[in-house]
């Protein structure tokens, strides 16, 4: 239950700096400081695609997987509505003007791929598995992809989604759900099927 409620708090967190600053800076160092508190508990995931490849990895079980994207989402969830009390706006990821949905999804997976790549070789990977970087390198990833501009975190938008839902009754622009939870998702596989290309432990 413990891990479950760590990936809840620290993707509430997350999203609330995602939200309420959209810095990248700020973003990959709320990761940073997530992971340090609760990495040695659940992992450190605090995102669906990264749950996702490490379930492929077979270091998560499909019971774990599902809580785990549970916890995350409620997490984001919370966060939005954190979000629209203080601002009274919903949080709704747009796309970059004039993007095509397949290009918007194409740079979601490629870019997710990488955080998700990194975050094998932090964590299941054994050559950094021991030592407290994980944080610094997880967080300095997301930081640089952040720059490029995206949201590279599934549950955020999930939480988008439900609290567009409560508040007007409708779903949001369906693209999101294509662009936003579907490319990590893709992203997720390629990380996974790279790293153990890559991986000399194997």
């Amino acid at each position: 239950m413990k891990r479950y409620l760590m990936e809840f708090i620290g993707t509430f967190f997350l999203t609330v700096a995602i939200s309420l600053t959209g810095n990248p800076i700020a973003i990959g160092l709320m990761l940073m400081v997530m992971i340090y508190l609760g990495g040695h508990v659940s992992g450190g995931h605090f995102n669906p695609a990264v749950s996702f490849a490490v379930f492929l990895e077979k270091k998560l079980s499909a019971h774990n997987l599902l809580m785990y994207w549970l916890a995350q989402s409620f997490g984001a969830c919370l966060a939005l509505c954190f979000f629209m009390a203080l601002t009274n706006n919903m949080f709704i990821p747009e796309m970059m003007p004039g993007n095509s949905l397949v290009l918007a999804t194409s740079i979601e997976a490629l870019f997710v791929m990488v955080l998700c790549w990194i975050c094998l070789v932090m964590v299941v990977g054994q050559q950094y598995k021991t030592t407290a970087l994980q944080g610094i390198v997880i967080g300095l990833t997301l930081m640089a992809i952040a720059f490029i501009g995206g949201l590279f975190n599934p549950a955020v938008a999930v939480g988008s989604l439900i609290c567009n839902f409560v508040k007007n009754g409708i779903i949001a622009d369906m693209a999101i759900v294509t662009v936003y939870i579907i490319g990590p998702l893709v992203g997720g596989v390629a990380a996974s099927y790279l790293f153990n290309c890559f991986n000399s432990e194997k």
